[in-house]
């Protein structure tokens, strides 16, 4: 990627060839207002995807804790990581490469470029600058619209629709080319009702072990679809990659399990007839009707050995499954010997190591220091010890005339 001299000069200029700018008055206030447009969409995004799931509690992981921690040290060391791969792969050729089948870079990852850094810009404007967006350095703001920039590019290029989210593609997710389905297509094979139910089955119990290795986030699972199949049939695949086989580098610190998956990688494509699919931008899939297993009609499932995705015997799922649950159970016994602070900062180092899925891309991962930086660490954790959510999580709670006045996001001051 060419070197960009004045970001401002550059953002501004290209969101003029895109039509986004409607009136080219002053540039930085244009810019600002334009990128505002962007944070309120992402902000609505937000709160659609924390209305759904709701604050998180669990007895294993302080997961608000956690989040809030990790989203910290991204606002303060993020932009530093993606100057690296940006500088090394344009946005448009990451998006071109990762519309693959078990992907690292897809719906999920690509929602972490808007927001992780920007909780932590919210918590940083909200407790350090008196909720006022106008007083955070101007250097941190022009980092925040270089990152949006380039999530942009790369979400737009990555969607088949053209679009930077899922929730503006209209619930669907789609990014997978016409190859891509024909390899998938091949490999069906028709499945009778109590089939599904044992694949449905195995599934939930492979979730179960990349949610908890995760510290309870979603990080391994990705949702994809919902692509035509027939005329009253449609096409949708669930994928898990990163998970531990064994082999090569261990994921997180805590991953080495004696119960070893087969594979790293697994994905599942169904057809289901006469079902509706929506998706939301953390890649997580809701059919309708809920209870479709006798609306399967083919089954596939694929994983990758080397840099080549072969497909495997449906039959072959049960063993994933116990291999998943015995690892699940070790890994409970580990986590729940742990304290307080010991988890908070395992489930923050969980979500940044999340971008290692961008460093990996070009080789810069070993770049990168993976652990909590002290100041963050010496900054929160005191607090969280003894404080179970961010006082700036009072900004999730607001009536909708106060969110749709000042986004959860705040806005750039124009």
């Amino acid at each position: 990627m060419r070197a960009i001299e004045n970001p401002n000069t550059y953002i501004t200029g290209r969101l003029c060839r895109l039509g986004l700018i409607r009136i080219c008055r002053e540039v930085k206030n244009v810019e600002n207002s334009e990128v505002n447009e962007q944070l309120r969409h992402i902000s609505e995004v937000f709160s659609a995807i924390l209305e759904e799931r709701g604050l998180l509690e669990s007895k294993l992981f302080p997961v608000n804790e956690y989040i809030s921690l990790s989203c910290y040290h991204v606002y303060d060391y993020m932009y530093d990581l993606m100057k690296l791969v940006w500088g090394r792969i344009t946005p448009e050729e990451l998006a071109k490469r990762s519309k693959t089948l078990l992907s690292d870079v897809h719906a999920l990852s690509i929602t972490y470029q808007w927001l992780y850094y920007g909780l932590g810009r919210m918590g940083a404007v909200f407790n350090k600058h008196e909720s006022d967006p106008s007083k955070e350095p101007e250097e941190k703001r022009e980092q925040w619209k270089w990152i949006l920039e380039n999530w942009y590019r790369l979400s737009t290029a990555y969607f088949n629709t053209g679009k930077p989210t899922v929730a503006s593609s209209g619930g669907v997710n789609l990014a997978f080319e016409e190859d891509t389905l024909g390899w998938i297509k091949n490999n069906l094979e028709p499945v009778k009702e109590e089939q599904v139910k044992k694949i449905r089955r195995s599934l939930g119990t492979i979730e179960l072990y990349c949610f908890l290795e995760e510290c309870e986030a979603r990080a391994k699972l990705i949702d994809h679809g919902p692509y035509p199949y027939s005329n009253d049939e449609i096409l949708v695949m669930s994928e898990f990659t990163r998970m531990y086989d064994g082999k090569g580098e261990q994921w997180l610190p805590w991953s080495n399990t004696e119960a070893k998956l087969p594979s790293s990688s697994l994905g599942v494509a169904l057809t289901v007839k006469n079902a509706t699919a929506t998706f939301n931008d953390i890649g997580t899939m809701n059919i309708e009707p809920g209870d479709y297993s006798n609306l399967v009609t083919n089954a596939c499932a694929y994983t990758k050995r080397g840099n080549k995705v072969v497909p495997i015997g449906l039959d072959e799922l049960p063993a994933w499954a116990e291999a998943a649950d015995a690892a699940q159970t070790e890994l409970y016994m580990k986590f729940a010997e742990w304290d307080k602070k010991t988890a908070m900062i395992a489930g923050a180092v969980a979500y940044w190591r999340g971008f290692v899925r961008y460093t990996d891309q070009v080789g810069v991962t070993d770049k990168i220091d993976w652990t909590m930086a002290k100041h963050i660490e010496d900054e929160h954790i005191p607090f969280f010890m003894d404080n179970d959510a961010d006082p700036a999580f009072l900004r999730f709670g607001r009536f909708d005339e106060d969110i749709e006045e000042d986004p959860t996001l705040y806005l750039l001051p124009e």
